[in-house]
């Protein structure tokens, strides 16, 4: 399973993004009932596919743009948790 991590511009520093990402990385791979080595994780880079989509942004506004990405399951990472959009 391939999975993309985009990252936000980080304006709010406080929230640690890394560890946010690794701890939603590690939900997700338990709700798959498969070992993490059957995940690749990697930066989303533009014009990449994903089974996974993970964006972790610092703030509810959620300014990554996503748009330039395919993905079959879109995965959001904000200051209030997981946000899940189908």
């Amino acid at each position: 399973m391939l999975t993309g991590v985009k990252y936000c511009g980080g304006c709010r520093a406080s929230f640690d993004r890394k560890s946010e990402a690794e701890r939603v990385l590690s939900e997700i791979h338990g709700e798959a009932g498969k070992d993490p080595a059957d995940f690749l994780i990697t930066d989303a880079v533009t014009g990449g596919r994903y089974d996974v989509l993970l964006v972790v942004c610092g703030c509810r506004t959620k300014c990554p743009d996503i748009g330039a990405y395919g993905y079959d399951r879109l995965v959001y990472i904000d200051e209030r948790g997981r946000n899940e959009k189908k």
